[in-house]
Formats: structure tokens, C-alpha cells, sequence
């Protein structure tokens, strides 16, 4: 029988089968919160977030405020530990009033360097948010915040890109936990290649021209957030988005064009149908299945063209209008002012939309400088002339050419272009497709644009799962740039530009003796894609280990005796960043057998010679051979010696380890040290904002609580339930603690804004018991001696059923003693009762209550539950008393029966 199980075809016996039919049926029981998948799509300006996981409906996860996208910020309310921090739209609006402690677009600066190549970009955002970029230890970007120093606090005025984001991502995935009631797995599960058994497992989207170093400050970043994700192109994610409802019979070619708010990208994608392998264990006795193949087959981009340069067009027309008209009350131009500038930048944000359906906007901004209120009205032709004046209209169409040029296809090959992007709404951006000669029957908007890539990309991650149940897909992603190895001045292509399965590549090195390097790099074809200022070197890796190893061997001189290898794979996971791993160095002893150096080596005993008074048995001489720990001592008789027996000796395997150094400018991977540092900071951050939110939340209370206090002493109600000093000791407190509020409580800490409120609230809580008392007391206690007056008459009826049972010989549902019993609980209440009464009628409405309405009330519950079990007994039923004959009757039958079963079988017969 043969069982598809994972990797392939397996041959097994009887046991094995059952051993996997076991193991399919606890996969299949498993509880559905056992697994999931979150997939991040995290953008320059958006960030949206979806969850697949049994039990819940497929969808986006909604933000705090059931938005169904997050803004990708976040912003920093105060210094020090005593700060708060934003995310999403509560960061963004944040940025208008303090741009330098608001960051946003940092995806702009991922895998960047302070060096010259990266200055363009980095001067760039400095330009467009007004943040202070300084070099990190890396030589990455990190951003300076406004630092004021206090000696009573820990200020963090320094975050690298990678923690900022890492802020972001971490509070995208407690949205996610929170909704789904799962934590996400910190780690990838074992091998890469199949999904985990437990928790949730994280996608995250990248650009398909992201290289290496940004893909990996993306991953530093998720690593920072305690998730280590998966990567996929936004463009594949898209595609396997519109495969999912889509069947094709027939291979199909569509382009899906992305116009994100950093950058354009165009993504040509082969869709077919084709039988594959099974690689699931719930799929037993099945060896393949029809499933849709997604293949990327060419991609093209611009990096700086998106929505965020439209809006920067915007914006700067704008503060051009402002200069015009009011740059000589300001006496200067509005572009030095930070904040009018942040201000200005969200107000074109909201006019592209609306010129995204109308001709015309009007623009107003309040108090933008000086208290100078704005005010102008913008035409879309305007606009669009600002941006073709830009140069930029055909820079929305170049990608398009670029991915049909690198998949080897023409315009009349594509079935239909799908517009991707928020940008894609823009008439301006529909209008640069048809001048570039796309007809209208081209253009498809059938998915969704804003959450087409980040749908997908949870689908593409829930893919690797086998224990997901659903249409299966298979999608290849494609990195744009070949990867070459280099060694000892040859050059080998390892991972070509192209889309592939496999995303390792094994290496064997023959007859190495010593250390050895060798060098990855992207291949010089690569260099235009890449950029003119971008270095081709990825990371210098040296294997190191190996002279340790053979050290003895080649003191010995024995190293021509043996054949040495060493296996290597090089990976390319998370898909674009490269990584060697299961580094073994392989050592062969040569025909002729071993001496010296390599018994010691190998761990080869021999055998001695048979002592002369031994004790022969069956003829054959008993032989004491030398345990592992002689073997040195062995090595250092004389080696000529022929009496001596070899004994074959094993390969010997021994793992390595590879150091991995960052070329030129490259940037290196966080280390492990640097992993826990970022890790503390923003530990210590988090800390900081929950104790602060506790502390803000404590003295809202006490100051909500004061004005409550207020209203309630000036209440007639409230009066006529409290004695004049208690109500003078409130207001005495009262006054006190807004006083106190008024000049401490901006520095007090939570604990004694707690203790605060409770001074106050233990005045006011036995004058709150006396008043609710008051309303509840007269229901409570008619109900309490209804419930009285019942289970009195229930007793009396029940003892007289109870007498005309015992005279009819019948059964009945209690007992004298039980209703004894019953009788003297309830007289017990009832006394209880009338005492607690009687000192009630004694205290008037401002003295404490002396009989409690929830005592009262748990009393009256107990008995209607006791009373009521009793009534719900069934009678036993009562069978009629035999008579004499019939007694005899069923003796004679039960006699006869007997004989008949002693009867002998044979005597039947």
C-alpha cells in the first residue's frame, strides 16, 4: 500500500499505515484554535492586517477604532517613561501638532544606510516629514526625537527604523491575538516548509524590489515584534487573491498593475491548472490533485512614483498659495515651519480624494500659522498639469513595460490588467494606462484593491499548512535579481531571476584541508534594476572550523591519508535574504587502513594480542580488546607491529559553522545581542505607556468621581439619608482632594490617586448602601413573606397528602421527617425575619440599615430553590401485593424452567 504523507511516496508496513491513520485522526480532531494564519501587509502609508483560522470568518482585522486599515505611524505624546504612545490614525492626526516625535513612512527607510548611495532617500524623507535621520551603530537610519533631559527619568530620545517598526507590527499583532484568542508563534515551525501545529503563523508582504537588505530590516523588524514571518511579493499575494475564487481551465497571463503610495509596481503572473503531489496527512491514500498554479513570470517598479508624491504635489502647491498670500505676515515661507507643513501635508491628502471624484476642491485649514486661517480652491486640471510638469505621468506606465520586457511577453499576451492600489482610483493614474495605449477592455477591477495583497497573502501562508482544508494553490514568487557565487575567481549563478520552488541550493566542496570563503553576491545584470548607487555584494561567508578539526591529522602528517568533502546548503529564507546553513565537513579514512594520529581521530580501538595463560573455550581463544579511552595510549606503541588487527573505522561528520560578513556598506543582520537590547527598549517603552495609561486612567477617575460626589450631595434624596456632618465631612474632603488634584495629582502616581479616591469613597459608600437600601427595602421584604406565607401552606398540604398516602398503603414524595424539617427552617426564617423587621421600623432613613435586602433576598432564594426540589420529586411507583395462587403459579414456571435448561443437549436430539 502506498500512502501519500508529506514529502512523497512511502512504502510501509501494516504498523506504519496504522501509525499514520493515528496520527490523521488526531490532526483531524484537533481544536480549531489550534492554528492560523495573520498575514501583515504594511505599507508606506496604510497597513492592513487579515486572519485565516477555523471557526472565524476570513477577513480583515479591524483597528481599535473598527477601522479596517491602520495607519502606518506612530507618535510619541511626551518624554521619558511618563509618555504615551500612538499607532495608527490617533499617531497621524498626533503628527500635526508635534511632526518630530510622529513618524510615519518609515518603510521608505527600511535596509537603508546614512552613506552616500542612500542619501537620496534619506534626505528625501527628512524633506517630506521633517525627522532628524542620524547613522545607528549598523550605520542604518535612526531617527532623533526632541530630547529634554530629566534627571528623575529614563528618556529613549533614539529609536532605529527597524524598532519603530517593530512598534507598529507588534501592535498590528494584538489586534490580531485579541481576535482571534490565539498568540502568534514566535518562530517559524521546524524545517520552514509546512505550517505549525499551534498558534498563528505570520505572512508579511514586501515589494518584489526589495533586495536583501530591505527584506531583511523587515524581518529584523517582525523578529523585534516576537514574530518571525514568511515573505511574499505584494504582487503574488494579489495574484493568489484572484485565484481563489477563479478556476482555469486553461493558462491565463494577467498583469496586476499596483499603484501603492510609495511606489508602482507591475507584477505579470501565469495562472493554470495542474495535477501536484499531495503533501498533507489528512490526504491518506491520495497521491495528487488538481490545484492552480500561480507563477510570477516578470515584475517591474518605481521606487519613488505613488501616492505619497501626488500628495506631496498637492501639498506644495498649497504652501505656495499660502506664501503668496500671506508670506509677508509671516515673514517667511510656510516650508520652514514644520508643523504648518505636517498640517499641510494631511489636508492634500484629503483633497486628492475628493478631485479622485470631482473637478474642484476647496481647501481650509484653521489657524495653520499665526492663527492665519487658510482657504483656496483646487481644480483637478490644475493638479494634473503640477504633475506632468513633474515628469511623472510616464513614470506610472514604465513598470508595466518592464515586467511584460522580463516575462518575455508582449500587451496582447496579458488577458487583463487588475489595478491594485488605492492610487489606481485616481483619474490621473487611469488616464496615464490609456495613453500608454491600454484600451478600457484591458483594465479589470475585480478585486479589491486595498485588501487584495494582504487577502492573499494569508491564503498563500494558510497554503503551507496541512491542516488547512481548502482549494488548493500553489504559487511560485520570483526575486528580480540573479545571485551569484563567487570563489577563488569563479563565478556560479545559484538563484537566477526567476520564479522557483526550491529555496535551497545544496553545495559540495571536495578535498578541502582547510578554512575556506566564498562570496554572494547579485549578479552585474542585476545592477540596473538594482540601482546605479547600489552595491552588488550581499555577504562574505567563511566556513571556519575545519583547520581545528584536522589540526592533529595534519601534525601527524596523515592528511594525504584520508578524502575530505564538506556539504553545505545555501538558503534563500525568508525568501530574498540569504543564509547558509547545515554546514558538515565529511572525513573519509583511505583504502589500507589507519595508524597513529588517525585511530585516535576516527575512534578506532585495536584489538591486542590473546595473553598466553588465557583460557581457550570451543577452541577459540578469548580476546580483550582495548576500550576508546586506550586508544591514545595505543597510538603511541610502535605502529609496525603486524600482529596487530585493524578494525574498519567510520566517516567521520562534523557540523561547522559559517561567519557571515556584511560587504562594503552592506547592512548585517541584527545580531542576537542587538536583538535583546532593541527588545528591552521597547520593553521599557511599553512599560513606561501602560504605566502612564493606568496613572491617566486613575486620575480621570478621581476627577469624574469629584463631580459625581458633588451632584449627589446637592441631591434632596441623597440628603434625606445622611445626617448634616456626614454630608459637611464630604464636602470638606471633597474640596480637599480637588484642591490637591489641582496642584499634586499631575505628578501623583497611580497608587496614591487610587488611595485618593478611596479616602473620599468611604464616606460616600455606607450614605450610597443607606439609599439604595431605602428603595429596595419594601419589595424585598413583601416578596420575602409572600415566599413565607407559600412555603407554610405547602407544608400544611403536604403533611395532610402525606397522611392519605400511609392510609391508602400508597407511596408519596416525602417523608414526615423531611417535612419536620422543612417546618422548622422556615420557622427559623420567619423569626429571623420578624426580628430583623422589628429593628428596622426602629431606625430612621439616615441610620444604617439593620437587616441587609441582599441577605433578605439570598434567604428568600434558598427557600424557594428547597421548596421547589421537593415539588419537583416523583412519586415511586407502588406495585400491588402478589396473591397466594399467583405466587405458587410463578414458583411451578420458574421449577419447570430450570429442568428444561438441565436437559442434555444429545436427549433433544
Amino acid at each position: 500500500m502506498r500512502l501519500s504523507v508529506g514529502l512523497g511516496r512511502i512504502s510501509t508496513a501494516f504498523s506504519m499505515l496504522c501509525v499514520l491513520a493515528l496520527l490523521a485522526v488526531a490532526l483531524l480532531s484537533a481544536p480549531a484554535t489550534a492554528m492560523g494564519v495573520v498575514a501583515f501587509d504594511y505599507g508606506t502609508e496604510w497597513m492592513k492586517v487579515s486572519l485565516v483560522k477555523p471557526g472565524l470568518p476570513f477577513d480583515v482585522v479591524l483597528d481599535r477604532d473598527s477601522k479596517r486599515k491602520i495607519q502606518s505611524a506612530v507618535s510619541f505624546k511626551k518624554w521619558g517613561l511618563e509618555e504615551e504612545i500612538l499607532f495608527g490614525t490617533n499617531a497621524y492626526n498626533h503628527a500635526t501638532r508635534e511632526p518630530k516625535q510622529s513618524f510615519y513612512g518609515l518603510k521608505t527607510l527600511l535596509g537603508r544606510t546614512t552613506n552616500d548611495e542612500d542619501k537620496e532617500y534619506v534626505d528625501l524623507y527628512s524633506s517630506i516629514f521633517g525627522n532628524d535621520v542620524i547613522s545607528s551603530d549598523r550605520g542604518t537610519c535612526s531617527l532623533k526625537r526632541p530630547y529634554e533631559p530629566n534627571p528623575k527619568l529614563s528618556s529613549l530620545p533614539v529609536l532605529t527604523v527597524e524598532e519603530l517598526v517593530g512598534m507598529q507590527l507588534e501592535y498590528a499583532k494584538k489586534l490580531a491575538e485579541e481576535t482571534a484568542g490565539e498568540r502568534v508563534n514566535p518562530s517559524l515551525p521546524a524545517g520552514f516548509n509546512i505550517g505549525s501545529f499551534g498558534g498563528l503563523d505570520a505572512v508579511v508582504t514586501v515589494p518584489a524590489f526589495f533586495n536583501a537588505q530591505e527584506r531583511q530590516a523587515i524581518v529584523d523588524s517582525a523578529i523585534l515584534a516576537g514574530f518571525r514571518p514568511r515573505l511574499v511579493s505584494d504582487g503574488a499575494a494579489a495574484a493568489v487573491n484572484y485565484a481563489q475564487t477563479r478556476t482555469f481551465p486553461q493558462p491565463e497571463k494577467h498583469l496586476f498593475f499596483d499603484v501603492g503610495s510609495g511606489s508602482v509596481r507591475a507584477t505579470v503572473v501565469e495562472f493554470s491548472t495542474k495535477p501536484v503531489k499531495i503533501d498533507s496527512i489528512l490526504s491518506v491514500g491520495k497521491a495528487q490533485k488538481e490545484a492552480t498554479i500561480v507563477d510570477v513570470k516578470g515584475v517591474g517598479w518605481e521606487r519613488n512614483v505613488g501616492g505619497l508624491r501626488l500628495d506631496l504635489i498637492l501639498r506644495d502647491k498649497l504652501a505656495a498659495e499660502f506664501d503668496a498670500k500671506h508670506g509677508a505676515q509671516i515673514g517667511g515661507s510656510i516650508k520652514d515651519n514644520h508643523r504648518a507643513m505636517a498640517r499641510l501635508l494631511k489636508e492634500a491628502n484629503r483633497v486628492k480624494h475628493i478631485l479622485s471624484a470631482n473637478d474642484a476642491a476647496s481647501s481650509s485649514v484653521e489657524s495653520l500659522v499665526d492663527e492665519i486661517d487658510f482657504r483656496t480652491m483646487i481644480q483637478r486640471q490644475d493638479f494634473e498639469d503640477a504633475v506632468s510638469a513633474a515628469g511623472l505621468v510616464p513614470k506610472f506606465t514604465t513598470p508595466i513595460n518592464q515586467a511584460l520586457a522580463n516575462a518575455g511577453l508582449k500587451l496582447s499576451d496579458i488577458n487583463s490588467i487588475v489595478l491594485v492600489g488605492g492610487s489606481t482610483r485616481v483619474p490621473l493614474v487611469q488616464n496615464a494606462l490609456r495613453e500608454a495605449g491600454i484600451p478600457d477592455s484591458k483594465l479589470a477591477q475585480n478585486v479589491n484593491a486595498d485588501e487584495a495583497a494582504v487577502m492573499g497573502a494569508a491564503f498563500y501562508g494558510a497554503s503551507f499548512n496541512p491542516q488547512f482544508r481548502m482549494k488548493e494553490i500553489r504559487a511560485y514568487d520570483l526575486i528580480p535579481y540573479a545571485v551569484n557565487l563567487k570563489e577563488d575567481g569563479k563565478v556560479e549563478t545559484i538563484f537566477p531571476a526567476a520564479s522557483y520552488e526550491t529555496e535551497s541550493v545544496l553545495r559540495q566542496y571536495e578535498n578541502v584541508k582547510e578554512d575556506f570563503i566564498f562570496e554572494l553576491e547579485y549578479d552585474p545584470a542585476s545592477q540596473k534594476e538594482l540601482g546605479a548607487n547600489t552595491d552588488r555584494a550581499i555577504s562574505m561567508v567563511e566556513i571556519t572550523g575545519i583547520d581545528d578539526v584536522l589540526k592533529d591529522i595534519k601534525a601527524s602528517g596523515q592528511l594525504d591519508q584520508v578524502d575530505t568533502h564538506v556539504n553545505l546548503t545555501v538558503v534563500s529564507r525568508p525568501l530574498g535574504t540569504y543564509a547558509v546553513e547545515n554546514i558538515v565537513l565529511v572525513v573519509k579514512p583511505k583504502a589500507g587502513g589507519i595508524a597513529g594520529a588517525l585511530k585516535s581521530f576516527f575512534g578506532v580501538s585495536t584489538p591486542k594480542k590473546a595473553a598466553t595463560n588465557a583460557t581457550a573455550t570451543n577452541g577459540t581463544a578469548s580476546t580483550n580488546s582495548t576500550s576508546s579511552d586506550d586508544t591514545a595510549e595505543d597510538s603511541t606503541e610502535a605502529e609496525g607491529d603486524e600482529t596487530l588487527t585493524s578494525i574498519p573505522a567510520k566517516d567521520k561528520i562534523v557540523k561547522l559553522t559559517a561567519r557571515v560578513i556584511p560587504q562594503n556598506d552592506a547592512v548585517r543582520p541584527l545580531s542576537g545581542d542587538e536583538i535583546k537590547k532593541s527588545k528591552d527598549k521597547l520593553w521599557t517603552m511599553a512599560q513606561a505607556a501602560t504605566r502612564k495609561a493606568a496613572r491617566e486612567e486613575a486620575r480621570n477617575a478621581i476627577e469624574s468621581y469629584l463631580y459625581r460626589v458633588r451632584d449627589l450631595v446637592e441631591d434632596p434624596t441623597f440628603s434625606s439619608v445622611s445626617k448634616s456632618s456626614e454630608r459637611s465631612a464630604i464636602t470638606s474632603k471633597t474640596e480637599e482632594l480637588s484642591s490637591w488634584l489641582s496642584e499634586d495629582g499631575e505628578t501623583a502616581d497611580t497608587s496614591t490617586l487610587k488611595l485618593k479616591r478611596a479616602s473620599l469613597e468611604s464616606l460616600i459608600k455606607p450614605l450610597e448602601l443607606r439609599l439604595d437600601q431605602s428603595r429596595l427595602r419594601g419589595a424585598s421584604f413583601e416578596e420575602f413573606s409572600t415566599s413565607l406565607h407559600d412555603a407554610l401552606n405547602f407544608v400544611t398540604e403536604a403533611k395532610a397528602n402525606l397522611t392519605a398516602a400511609i392510609e391508602n398503603n400508597e407511596s408519596s414524595k416525602y417523608s414526615m421527617s423531611e417535612l419536620e424539617s422543612l417546618q422548622a427552617s422556615i420557622d427559623r426564617d420567619a423569626e429571623w425575619f420578624q426580628k430583623g423587621r422589628e429593628l428596622q421600623d426602629k431606625r430612621g432613613p439616615s441610620d444604617d440599615p439593620a437587616l441587609l435586602t441582599t441577605d433578605v433576598d439570598a434567604r428568600r432564594r434558598k427557600l424557594n430553590e428547597t421548596i421547589g426540589k421537593i415539588k419537583r420529586r416523583r412519586i415511586a411507583k407502588t406495585r400491588p401485593q402478589k396473591k397466594k395462587a399467583d405466587k405458587k403459579e410463578d414458583k411451578k414456571k420458574e421449577e419447570d424452567g430450570k429442568k428444561e435448561e438441565e436437559v442434555p443437549r444429545h436427549q433433544e436430539l
